[in-house]
Order: structure tokens, then C-alpha cells, then sequence
């Protein structure tokens, strides 16, 4: 951007922060500006350039102009130019983003490392950390301006986004963070994360991943992910939130609230919040990264959902749709094309609290509500869990798809084979089960999903603990307390009744009242539909 143009900009956001100093916080926006007391330094500033002597902004030097980069500082904000990063600039170093009581603005989208897509064959891709690394303060605000821009963390680069449940980091729009007028369920204000790891993908064949020739193409902007290393750290990400996200590129091509492509186990992801998104929350496309305490709250797809060979574990999940909108909360294939691709994905989703909503297409953007699909060949394991839908029943008056669904006969049979199982859960719902997408029984020996899940003649002996009710809105049922796990369960009988955890910790579903580990980080549970 041109220097009369970033003046121009900055003049505008100035007179946006006063008028909404003015009114008092300014009408309708749902993000906070007020940091509290964090007092994290700008610790990789000089401070020669930019806003002058007292800028805060982020900064770096930049090795090829061999000039020092900064953030344009207006008083309250820092704004981020084309110049600073960009989808055709991206950062080559380390860069900090410190700590401001305002919001970081990128007029562009942050992308952290170079791509390389194997076009070049003397270009190596960089492994583990070999790339830049953003660090991002605890308590910071980032926004974007456009809706089309993300953040993207390339192959061997590293995002270091370490908040505190007091001061969490946010990642959200313009209209969010700025103009303070974004709508509850407004979503595509902005791209999203998405971070490319060297791990595995069924993708690829195993003479690509060993030769690291392995360069599947990502969605959204041309990125490129994939190797042999499913242990390799990408960063941290804890106490984020990410607001308002995904974008639909082109028909069937979305970004999502948090996308891991092919990311290794050895990145932390805990106590992540995705909020109205467009797309999916969570989406694997292969790798081993875990996830753990995560809040998907008004998801507009699938809050979870995975593919192309993920072997990972999502411990402590709590979904929640929105009242009109939301497809699944599990959405989990092998691989789309080839159902039989191995290694197989084998994914694990223990202590979640799943709550539909019963939202249907043309109301629902994306696909009727329903708990959990199975499909594709997937292996899969979920434990611990509640599937709850009288929510939706009594307080929409919509009537919920299915808790758990197995799609066709490649699942079912892995699933009958004993690769997959379900235990120690609740099925709440007024459907609770089905047999593949047509209503037709998918498992060979004639056997239902209920009856598999139920261990029905001792012939699943890993399914153990199951719950399955039915009468999901009997007022004798006790299941939850508003979306906290009940104290004590009961079914529609009236009729006590315990499951034994298949984990440690004693814990059925995401979380409890005395134990709330959502309190003070998250954003919006305090404003349920229900």
C-alpha cells in the first residue's frame, strides 16, 4: 500500500476507535477490547520505524530487502499492510506479535513460511521446525480485513500461540474486532487457520512419503502438505478462540474454523475454541495431532470431522449447534476417492458432550443435524460421550436427525471386525441409531448399528457400557445440566443409572460444573439458545 493510502486507512480506523469510545463499546459486536492487565513486551522490536519512537507493532527484519518491516501504530491498533505479509509475501523469519491493549489488523493474509509444492526439485521442504515460527502474545486480538484472507502456517514452519484461560488469544474479522457489529451467527467475516504438516496422508504412496515427494494440494489458496513424520510439532496453540471463520473458495473448496493438514502429534492443541464458522470447526486431513478441550459452538457443517488417514484423539469436546444451522458433530471418512486407502484413518473422539440442534437443509446450509457419521471406511473409537437432542425437540420444536449412523458396508464390516467400537456413552435421542444412508442394514450378519453398539448377543464384546433412551424429552430423563454433564443419570423411567468410565478421571461427557474448565476463556456460552 502506498503511504497516502496507509494514511488514509489508519485515519479511518482512528475515527472508527473514537466513535466507538463514544458510544460506550459501539452496538452489536461480541468481541471485548478491553485486554485486561497483560504486560508481555514486545520482545523482537527496535522501535526505529513505522508509528515512530513509541510503535508497538510488530516488526522484523527482512532479509532480502535487508530493511526493517513494522506494523503502522494509530494509537489504539496496529495495521499490517500487503507490504508487511501477504498471501505473495510471506514471512521468511520468526516474527512476535506482542502484546497491544488493541487489535492487530491484516489487510492481507498471514502466511508463515514459504510453500513448496515440488515444482523445483532441488527445493527441500522444510521438517519440524526447520521454517519461521510466529509467536503470538496471550491476550492479543488479530482481525482480518477481508474474507477471503486466513492465517496459514506452511510445512516445517511453527505457530506459537500460548494464552491463559484470563487472557486468551482471538483470531477473528474486521466487522469483529473493529467495527463491533458482526451478527452472533455471522460467519465468513474471515478465512481461518489452517496449519500443513510433514505428517501422513493416505494421499500418498509410501515411496512418496519415504523419497518426501509427498505434496498434496491443500484447500483454500495453493498450499501444499504432506510427508513421513507424524510426530512433528507445528507450535502450540492453547486458550485461542477463532471467531467468525471460513469461506467457500469455490464450490465444495471451504475453509474451515481450524483445518490440520497432515500435522504431527508433537503440536500441543489444547482449550481452542471454534465459534460460528461456516464450515467445518475441526477438520483432519490425515496426520496424529490430538486436540484437547475444545469448544465448536454454532458450526456450520461438521463440528468435527476427519479423513485421509488421522490416527489422532480429540479428548473433551464440547458441541453445541446453532439453532438453525449445524450438520454433525462427527463427520468422519477414510478417503472420499478410494475407501480402502491405507493406513487407514482410526480416529478417536473420548469425553465429548454432543447437542444437536435438529436444524435441516434449506434452514441448514450444509446438511441435516445429526450427531455422529461414520462412513468411507473409517476406523473409529468413541468413548465416554452424550449425544443429546431434547434441546431441539422442546425448545425449537425441530425434530433431530440421527445420534450415530454407519454410512455403508466398508465401515460396517471394519466395524464388525472389531477395528472400531463404542463404549461407556449415552445415546439421548429420539432416533438413535441407523443403518447406512439408505435405512438398509450395512453390517453382514444382518446385525443393526443399535444392536452393534449394544453388544447384542455378546458378539461386539468391546462395545460395553452403551446407553441408548430413546424418550430423549421425558421430563424423567437426566442426562445434562444445560450443556454440564448431570450429577447424577436417570433414564425416562425415572430410573438410576451409572456408566463406568472407559477412561481415567471418572468423567461421562466434556465437562461438569465442578470441574468447568470453559470458565472464563470462551466466548458465547453464556448466550445459549437453550
Amino acid at each position: 500500500m502506498k503511504m497516502k493510502q496507509q494514511f488514509q486507512r489508519l485515519a479511518l480506523l482512528a475515527g472508527a476507535a473514537m466513535a466507538l469510545t463514544a458510544c460506550g463499546g459501539g452496538g452489536g459486536g461480541d468481541i471485548e477490547l478491553n485486554a485486561g492487565t497483560v504486560t508481555t513486551i514486545n520482545d523482537n522490536s527496535t522501535n526505529t520505524s513505522g508509528g515512530g519512537s513509541n510503535n508497538p507493532c510488530a516488526n522484523y527484519a527482512d532479509p532480502v530487502t535487508n530493511t526493517r518491516k513494522q506494523g503502522s501504530f494509530d494509537g489504539s491498533n496496529c495495521v499490517y499492510s500487503t507490504d508487511f505479509v501477504g498471501e505473495s509475501n510471506p514471512l521468511t523469519v520468526s516474527l512476535t506479535i506482542p502484546f497491544i491493549s488493541g487489535v492487530h489488523i491484516f489487510e492481507d493474509s498471514l502466511f508463515v513460511g514459504k510453500n513448496v509444492d515440488g515444482t523445483n526439485a532441488s527445493e527441500t521442504v522444510p521438517q519440524d521446525g526447520a521454517g519461521p515460527t510466529l509467536t503470538i502474545r496471550a491476550g492479543n486480538r488479530l482481525a482480518w480485513t477481508r474474507q477471503d484472507d486466513y492465517l496459514l502456517v506452511n510445512r516445517g514452519s511453527r505457530i506459537v500461540a500460548e494464552g491463559t484461560a484470563t487472557t486468551p488469544i482471538t483470531l477473528t474479522g474486521f466487522k469483529d474486532a473493529v467495527s463491533r457489529n458482526a451478527g452472533r451467527l455471522e460467519t465468513q467475516l474471515w478465512g481461518g487457520l489452517v496449519i500443513n504438516g510433514n505428517g501422513i496422508t493416505n494421499k500418498c504412496s509410501d515411496t512418496q512419503r519415504t523419497n518426501r515427494t509427498c505434496h498434496v494440494l491443500g484447500e483454500g489458496k495453493p498450499s501444499n502438505y504432506g510427508g513421513n513424520n507424524n510426530a512433528e510439532s507445528s507450535g502450540r496453540l492453547q486458550f485461542v478462540v477463532i471467531k467468525h471463520p471460513g469461506f467457500e473458495v469455490a464450490p465444495g473448496d471451504e475453509l474451515n474454523g481450524l483445518t490440520l493438514n497432515a500435522v504431527g502429534s508433537g503440536t500441543v492443541i489444547e482449550n481452542v475454541e471454534v465459534y460460528s464458522t461456516y464450515d467445518d470447526g475441526v477438520e483432519f486431513f490425515g496426520g496424529a495431532v490430538n486436540v484437547n478441550k475444545l469448544v465448536a459452538l454454532y458450526v456450520g457443517d461438521d463440528s468435527i470431522d476427519w479423513a485421509d488417514g488421522w490416527v489422532g484423539t480429540v479428548d473433551r469436546a464440547l458441541i453445541i449447534q446453532a439453532e438453525n444451522n449445524g450438520d454433525r458433530c462427527i463427520e468422519a471418512d477414510n478417503q472420499e476417492a478410494n475407501h480402502a486407502a491405507t493406513p487407514a484413518s482410526s480416529g478417536t473422539v473420548k469425553r465429548m458432550t454432543c447437542i444437536t440442534s435438529g436444524a435441516k437443509v434449506p434452514i441448514a446450509v450444509h446438511g441435516d443435524s445429526m450427531g455422529v457419521e461414520m462412513r468411507r471406511g473409517t476406523r473409529f473409537k468413541l468413548e465416554d460421550s452424550i449425544l443429546f437432542d431434547a434441546h431441539a425437540i422442546t425448545r425449537l420444536t425441530q425434530i433431530p436427525g440421527r445420534c450415530l449412523r454407519v454410512s455403508d458396508s466398508g465401515t460396517a464390516t471394519a466395524a464388525q471386525a472389531g477395528n472400531s467400537h463404542v463404549k461407556s456413552s449415552i445415546f439421548t435421542c429420539r432416533t438413535a441409531t441407523s443403518n447406512g444412508t439408505n435405512w438398509t442394514t450395512v453390517f453382514t450378519n444382518g446385525d443393526s448399528v443399535q444392536g452393534w453398539a449394544t453388544n447384542v448377543g455378546g458378539r461386539y464384546p468391546a462395545n460395553t457400557g452403551n446407553v441408548v433412551i430413546t424418550d430423549s424429552v421425558n421430563t424423567n430423563v437426566r442426562v445434562l445440566d444445560s450443556y454440564f454433564t448431570a450429577t447424577a443419570f436417570a433414564d425416562a423411567a425415572g430410573t438410576a443409572f451409572t456408566v463406568a468410565p472407559a477412561n481415567t478421571g471418572g468423567i461421562i461427557g466434556a465437562v461438569r460444573r465442578s470441574d468447568n474448565w470453559t470458565a472464563s476463556w470462551t466466548f458465547g456460552l453464556d448466550t445459549l439458545w437453550f
